[in-house]
Protein backbone atom coordinates (compact mmCIF):
# COMPACT_ATOMS: atom_id res chain seq x y z
CA UNK A 1 0.00 0.00 0.00
CA UNK A 2 2.87 2.37 0.83
CA UNK A 3 4.45 1.64 -2.56
CA UNK A 4 1.18 2.46 -4.35
CA UNK A 5 0.80 5.72 -2.41
CA UNK A 6 4.42 6.59 -3.15
CA UNK A 7 3.86 6.01 -6.88
CA UNK A 8 0.78 8.21 -6.82
CA UNK A 9 2.73 10.96 -5.07
CA UNK A 10 5.51 10.72 -7.66
CA UNK A 11 2.95 10.81 -10.48
CA UNK A 12 1.29 13.92 -9.05
CA UNK A 13 4.69 15.59 -8.67
CA UNK A 14 5.66 14.82 -12.26
CA UNK A 15 2.28 16.05 -13.49
CA UNK A 16 2.75 19.32 -11.61
CA UNK A 17 6.25 19.74 -13.05
CA UNK A 18 4.93 19.11 -16.57
CA UNK A 19 2.21 21.70 -16.04
CA UNK A 20 4.68 24.32 -14.77
CA UNK A 21 7.11 23.59 -17.62
CA UNK A 22 4.37 23.87 -20.25
CA UNK A 23 3.09 27.13 -18.78
CA UNK A 24 6.62 28.55 -18.92
CA UNK A 25 7.10 27.31 -22.48
CA UNK A 26 3.80 28.78 -23.67
CA UNK A 27 4.05 31.87 -21.49
CA UNK A 28 4.25 34.39 -24.35
CA UNK A 29 1.48 32.64 -26.32
CA UNK A 30 -0.80 32.57 -23.29
CA UNK A 31 -0.19 36.24 -22.55
CA UNK A 32 -1.14 37.06 -26.14
CA UNK A 33 -4.25 34.88 -25.89
CA UNK A 34 -5.27 36.55 -22.62
CA UNK A 35 -4.83 39.97 -24.24
CA UNK A 36 -7.11 38.85 -27.06
CA UNK A 37 -9.72 37.47 -24.66
CA UNK A 38 -9.90 40.82 -22.86
CA UNK A 39 -10.89 42.50 -26.14
CA UNK A 40 -14.14 40.52 -26.55
CA UNK A 41 -17.42 40.82 -24.67
CA UNK A 42 -18.58 38.42 -21.97
CA UNK A 43 -21.32 37.21 -24.32
CA UNK A 44 -18.82 36.42 -27.09
CA UNK A 45 -16.61 34.59 -24.63
CA UNK A 46 -19.53 32.60 -23.22
CA UNK A 47 -20.87 31.52 -26.62
CA UNK A 48 -17.37 30.58 -27.81
CA UNK A 49 -16.83 28.38 -24.74
CA UNK A 50 -20.28 26.85 -25.20
CA UNK A 51 -19.48 25.92 -28.83
CA UNK A 52 -16.13 24.49 -27.72
CA UNK A 53 -17.86 22.43 -25.01
CA UNK A 54 -20.29 20.97 -27.54
CA UNK A 55 -17.36 20.27 -29.88
CA UNK A 56 -15.37 18.34 -27.26
CA UNK A 57 -18.48 16.47 -26.26
CA UNK A 58 -18.66 15.28 -29.87
CA UNK A 59 -14.96 14.40 -29.72
CA UNK A 60 -15.75 12.26 -26.69
CA UNK A 61 -18.64 10.61 -28.55
CA UNK A 62 -16.28 9.85 -31.44
CA UNK A 63 -13.91 8.10 -29.01
CA UNK A 64 -16.92 6.31 -27.50
CA UNK A 65 -17.92 5.13 -31.00
CA UNK A 66 -14.38 3.85 -31.59
CA UNK A 67 -14.57 1.94 -28.31
CA UNK A 68 -17.84 0.44 -29.51
CA UNK A 69 -15.98 -1.15 -32.43
CA UNK A 70 -14.14 -3.38 -29.94
CA UNK A 71 -16.45 -3.72 -26.91
CA UNK A 72 -20.23 -3.65 -26.59
CA UNK A 73 -20.71 -2.03 -23.18
CA UNK A 74 -18.64 1.13 -23.54
CA UNK A 75 -19.98 4.28 -21.88
CA UNK A 76 -20.25 7.71 -23.50
CA UNK A 77 -18.93 9.35 -20.33
CA UNK A 78 -15.66 7.44 -20.71
CA UNK A 79 -15.13 8.86 -24.18
CA UNK A 80 -15.88 12.42 -23.05
CA UNK A 81 -13.50 12.03 -20.08
CA UNK A 82 -10.74 10.79 -22.40
CA UNK A 83 -11.32 13.64 -24.88
CA UNK A 84 -10.78 16.34 -22.23
CA UNK A 85 -7.91 14.58 -20.44
CA UNK A 86 -6.10 14.20 -23.77
CA UNK A 87 -6.29 17.96 -24.23
CA UNK A 88 -4.70 18.43 -20.81
CA UNK A 89 -1.83 16.16 -21.80
CA UNK A 90 -1.58 17.84 -25.21
CA UNK A 91 -0.89 21.13 -23.43
CA UNK A 92 1.44 19.80 -20.74
CA UNK A 93 3.53 17.63 -23.10
CA UNK A 94 3.74 20.12 -25.99
CA UNK A 95 1.45 17.98 -28.11
CA UNK A 96 3.39 14.72 -27.75
CA UNK A 97 1.44 13.04 -24.96
CA UNK A 98 -2.12 13.28 -26.24
CA UNK A 99 -2.05 10.02 -28.19
CA UNK A 100 -0.28 8.18 -25.38
CA UNK A 101 -2.89 9.46 -22.90
CA UNK A 102 -5.72 8.25 -25.13
CA UNK A 103 -4.13 4.79 -25.39
CA UNK A 104 -3.63 4.67 -21.61
CA UNK A 105 -7.17 5.66 -20.69
CA UNK A 106 -8.73 3.45 -23.35
CA UNK A 107 -6.75 0.57 -21.87
CA UNK A 108 -7.63 1.52 -18.30
CA UNK A 109 -11.24 2.56 -18.89
CA UNK A 110 -12.98 2.33 -15.53
CA UNK A 111 -15.88 -0.09 -15.92
CA UNK A 112 -16.66 -3.51 -14.49
CA UNK A 113 -15.88 -5.20 -17.81
CA UNK A 114 -12.42 -6.29 -18.86
CA UNK A 115 -10.13 -3.52 -20.03
CA UNK A 116 -9.41 -2.96 -23.71
CA UNK A 117 -6.13 -4.66 -24.60
CA UNK A 118 -3.17 -2.32 -24.99
CA UNK A 119 -2.70 -3.30 -28.64
CA UNK A 120 -6.37 -2.66 -29.40
CA UNK A 121 -6.21 0.69 -27.62
CA UNK A 122 -3.22 1.69 -29.77
CA UNK A 123 -5.02 0.69 -32.96
CA UNK A 124 -8.20 2.53 -31.94
CA UNK A 125 -6.20 5.69 -31.26
CA UNK A 126 -4.44 5.53 -34.62
CA UNK A 127 -7.69 4.92 -36.50
CA UNK A 128 -9.42 7.69 -34.54
CA UNK A 129 -6.66 10.07 -35.67
CA UNK A 130 -7.11 9.03 -39.31
CA UNK A 131 -10.88 9.53 -39.16
CA UNK A 132 -10.18 13.02 -37.81
CA UNK A 133 -7.77 13.77 -40.66
CA UNK A 134 -10.33 12.56 -43.21
CA UNK A 135 -12.92 14.96 -41.77
CA UNK A 136 -10.41 17.86 -41.76
CA UNK A 137 -9.43 17.24 -45.39
CA UNK A 138 -13.04 16.76 -46.54
CA UNK A 139 -14.17 20.07 -45.04
CA UNK A 140 -11.01 21.91 -46.13
CA UNK A 141 -11.25 20.69 -49.73
CA UNK A 142 -14.99 21.38 -49.84
CA UNK A 143 -14.32 24.86 -48.54
CA UNK A 144 -11.71 25.49 -51.21
CA UNK A 145 -14.00 24.31 -54.03
CA UNK A 146 -16.92 26.42 -52.77
CA UNK A 147 -14.76 29.52 -52.28
CA UNK A 148 -13.24 29.12 -55.73
CA UNK A 149 -16.71 29.51 -57.25
CA UNK A 150 -17.15 32.97 -55.75
CA UNK A 151 -15.68 36.04 -57.45
CA UNK A 152 -15.04 37.52 -54.01
CA UNK A 153 -12.74 34.70 -52.83
CA UNK A 154 -11.45 33.20 -56.10
CA UNK A 155 -8.36 35.44 -56.10
CA UNK A 156 -7.26 34.17 -52.68
CA UNK A 157 -7.84 30.56 -53.75
CA UNK A 158 -5.73 31.04 -56.87
CA UNK A 159 -2.98 32.70 -54.85
CA UNK A 160 -2.65 29.71 -52.51
CA UNK A 161 -3.61 26.95 -54.97
CA UNK A 162 -0.14 25.37 -54.73
CA UNK A 163 -0.29 25.17 -50.92
CA UNK A 164 -3.85 23.85 -50.91
CA UNK A 165 -2.89 21.17 -53.42
CA UNK A 166 0.18 20.29 -51.37
CA UNK A 167 -1.80 20.14 -48.12
CA UNK A 168 -4.46 17.89 -49.63
CA UNK A 169 -1.81 15.69 -51.24
CA UNK A 170 0.14 15.25 -48.00
CA UNK A 171 -3.03 14.42 -46.05
CA UNK A 172 -4.25 12.02 -48.76
CA UNK A 173 -0.88 10.22 -48.82
CA UNK A 174 -0.91 9.82 -45.04
CA UNK A 175 -4.44 8.39 -45.12
CA UNK A 176 -3.65 6.09 -48.07
CA UNK A 177 -0.48 4.73 -46.42
CA UNK A 178 -2.36 4.19 -43.18
CA UNK A 179 -5.14 2.26 -44.92
CA UNK A 180 -2.66 0.14 -46.87
CA UNK A 181 -0.74 -0.72 -43.71
CA UNK A 182 -4.04 -1.64 -42.03
CA UNK A 183 -5.53 -3.72 -44.81
CA UNK A 184 -2.60 -5.24 -46.73
CA UNK A 185 -0.28 -7.80 -45.16
CA UNK A 186 2.20 -7.42 -48.04
CA UNK A 187 2.47 -3.66 -47.53
CA UNK A 188 2.90 -4.13 -43.76
CA UNK A 189 5.60 -6.76 -44.33
CA UNK A 190 7.32 -4.48 -46.84
CA UNK A 191 7.28 -1.59 -44.38
CA UNK A 192 8.69 -3.91 -41.70
CA UNK A 193 11.49 -4.93 -44.10
CA UNK A 194 12.35 -1.29 -44.74
CA UNK A 195 12.51 -0.64 -40.99
CA UNK A 196 14.78 -3.68 -40.50
CA UNK A 197 17.09 -2.25 -43.16
CA UNK A 198 17.07 1.13 -41.43
CA UNK A 199 17.93 -0.54 -38.12
CA UNK A 200 21.09 -1.93 -39.73
CA UNK A 201 21.97 1.34 -41.41
CA UNK A 202 21.10 3.70 -38.53
CA UNK A 203 21.62 1.71 -35.30
CA UNK A 204 21.38 4.86 -33.18
CA UNK A 205 17.65 5.02 -34.00
CA UNK A 206 17.00 1.31 -33.49
CA UNK A 207 14.53 1.77 -30.63
CA UNK A 208 12.40 4.17 -32.68
CA UNK A 209 12.37 1.91 -35.73
CA UNK A 210 11.44 -1.13 -33.64
CA UNK A 211 8.61 0.81 -32.03
CA UNK A 212 7.30 1.83 -35.46
CA UNK A 213 7.51 -1.76 -36.65
CA UNK A 214 5.55 -2.93 -33.62
CA UNK A 215 2.85 -0.32 -34.27
CA UNK A 216 2.60 -1.37 -37.92
CA UNK A 217 2.19 -5.01 -36.92
CA UNK A 218 -0.51 -4.07 -34.39
CA UNK A 219 -2.30 -1.97 -36.96
CA UNK A 220 -2.24 -4.74 -39.55
CA UNK A 221 -3.39 -7.38 -37.09
CA UNK A 222 -6.30 -5.44 -35.56
CA UNK A 223 -7.01 -2.68 -38.07
CA UNK A 224 -8.95 -4.87 -40.48
CA UNK A 225 -11.59 -5.85 -37.95
CA UNK A 226 -12.11 -2.24 -36.83
CA UNK A 227 -12.07 -0.67 -40.30
CA UNK A 228 -14.31 -3.49 -41.51
CA UNK A 229 -17.12 -2.01 -39.42
CA UNK A 230 -17.93 0.51 -42.14
CA UNK A 231 -21.05 1.98 -40.55
CA UNK A 232 -19.16 2.61 -37.33
CA UNK A 233 -16.29 4.30 -39.20
CA UNK A 234 -18.69 6.50 -41.19
CA UNK A 235 -20.35 7.44 -37.92
CA UNK A 236 -16.99 8.47 -36.43
CA UNK A 237 -16.15 10.61 -39.49
CA UNK A 238 -19.56 12.31 -39.31
CA UNK A 239 -19.13 13.02 -35.59
CA UNK A 240 -15.68 14.47 -36.25
CA UNK A 241 -17.16 16.60 -39.04
CA UNK A 242 -19.77 17.93 -36.62
CA UNK A 243 -17.05 18.73 -34.09
CA UNK A 244 -15.06 20.65 -36.70
CA UNK A 245 -18.10 22.62 -37.81
CA UNK A 246 -18.62 23.70 -34.19
CA UNK A 247 -14.95 24.74 -34.09
CA UNK A 248 -15.33 26.75 -37.30
CA UNK A 249 -18.54 28.30 -36.00
CA UNK A 250 -16.56 30.14 -33.30
CA UNK A 251 -14.67 32.56 -35.61
CA UNK A 252 -17.71 32.70 -37.92
CA UNK A 253 -19.84 33.95 -35.03
CA UNK A 254 -17.18 36.38 -33.79
CA UNK A 255 -16.62 37.86 -37.27
CA UNK A 256 -20.30 38.16 -38.17
CA UNK A 257 -20.86 41.62 -39.61
CA UNK A 258 -17.16 42.50 -39.27
CA UNK A 259 -15.90 41.05 -42.55
CA UNK A 260 -16.81 41.18 -46.23
CA UNK A 261 -17.40 37.41 -46.15
CA UNK A 262 -20.87 35.97 -45.62
CA UNK A 263 -21.49 33.26 -42.99
CA UNK A 264 -20.79 30.31 -45.32
CA UNK A 265 -17.70 32.02 -46.74
CA UNK A 266 -16.27 32.56 -43.26
CA UNK A 267 -17.07 28.97 -42.26
CA UNK A 268 -15.44 27.48 -45.36
CA UNK A 269 -12.40 29.75 -45.18
CA UNK A 270 -11.84 28.67 -41.58
CA UNK A 271 -12.05 25.04 -42.72
CA UNK A 272 -9.42 25.71 -45.37
CA UNK A 273 -7.14 27.50 -42.88
CA UNK A 274 -7.53 24.70 -40.33
CA UNK A 275 -6.62 22.07 -42.92
CA UNK A 276 -3.49 23.87 -44.12
CA UNK A 277 -2.31 24.66 -40.57
CA UNK A 278 -2.29 20.92 -39.85
CA UNK A 279 0.66 20.34 -42.19
CA UNK A 280 2.82 23.02 -40.51
CA UNK A 281 4.84 21.45 -37.65
CA UNK A 282 4.44 23.26 -34.32
CA UNK A 283 4.19 22.18 -30.66
CA UNK A 284 0.47 21.45 -29.97
CA UNK A 285 -0.26 23.23 -33.26
CA UNK A 286 0.43 26.54 -31.49
CA UNK A 287 1.30 29.33 -33.92
CA UNK A 288 0.57 27.54 -37.21
CA UNK A 289 -3.18 28.13 -37.20
CA UNK A 290 -2.78 31.75 -36.09
CA UNK A 291 -0.39 32.37 -39.00
CA UNK A 292 -2.65 30.83 -41.66
CA UNK A 293 -5.81 32.36 -40.18
CA UNK A 294 -4.42 35.90 -40.24
CA UNK A 295 -2.95 35.33 -43.69
CA UNK A 296 -6.38 34.39 -45.09
CA UNK A 297 -8.81 36.50 -43.09
CA UNK A 298 -6.93 39.82 -43.26
CA UNK A 299 -7.78 39.77 -46.98
CA UNK A 300 -11.41 40.34 -45.95
CA UNK A 301 -11.09 42.31 -42.69
CA UNK A 302 -8.42 44.29 -40.84
CA UNK A 303 -5.82 42.68 -38.59
CA UNK A 304 -7.16 44.46 -35.47
CA UNK A 305 -10.47 42.64 -35.95
CA UNK A 306 -9.03 39.24 -36.92
CA UNK A 307 -6.33 38.96 -34.24
CA UNK A 308 -8.60 38.83 -31.14
CA UNK A 309 -10.83 36.30 -32.93
CA UNK A 310 -8.10 33.72 -33.47
CA UNK A 311 -6.74 34.33 -29.98
CA UNK A 312 -10.16 33.69 -28.44
CA UNK A 313 -10.51 30.63 -30.68
CA UNK A 314 -7.24 29.31 -29.26
CA UNK A 315 -8.43 29.96 -25.72
CA UNK A 316 -11.73 28.16 -26.33
CA UNK A 317 -10.28 25.15 -28.17
CA UNK A 318 -6.88 24.79 -26.47
CA UNK A 319 -6.57 26.30 -22.98
CA UNK A 320 -10.21 25.87 -21.87
CA UNK A 321 -10.51 22.11 -22.67
CA UNK A 322 -7.05 21.51 -21.18
CA UNK A 323 -8.18 23.19 -17.95
CA UNK A 324 -11.36 21.09 -17.90
CA UNK A 325 -9.28 17.98 -18.57
CA UNK A 326 -6.95 18.81 -15.69
CA UNK A 327 -9.91 19.29 -13.36
CA UNK A 328 -11.48 15.97 -14.45
CA UNK A 329 -8.13 14.23 -13.99
CA UNK A 330 -7.81 15.60 -10.43
CA UNK A 331 -11.33 14.42 -9.58
CA UNK A 332 -10.59 11.02 -11.08
CA UNK A 333 -7.38 10.70 -9.05
CA UNK A 334 -9.10 11.74 -5.83
CA UNK A 335 -11.88 9.19 -6.33
CA UNK A 336 -9.41 6.41 -7.12
CA UNK A 337 -7.40 6.96 -3.92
Amino acid sequence: MKIINRRKTVFKGLLLLLLIASLLFYRDAMLEIWAGVKQVTAEELGISLMLATFAYTLEGLAIFSMMGAVIKDAKAGEGIFIAYVCEFYRLTTLGNGSGVAEIHYLHKSSTKREDIELGSATVLTMIQYMMKRIAVMALGLTGFLVLYQSDHTRGLCRQYLFFVTGGCLITAIIIAVFLLLSLSEKVAEGAGGVLDWLICKVPSRESNFRKWKEQINLLNQSGKSVLGQKKQMVKVVLIQTGKLLLFYAIPTYLLYGKTTLNISGCLFLMGLAYMLSGVIPAPSGAGSLEFVFLLFFTAFTDAKTAAPVILLFRFATWIFPAAVGGLLLCVHRIRST
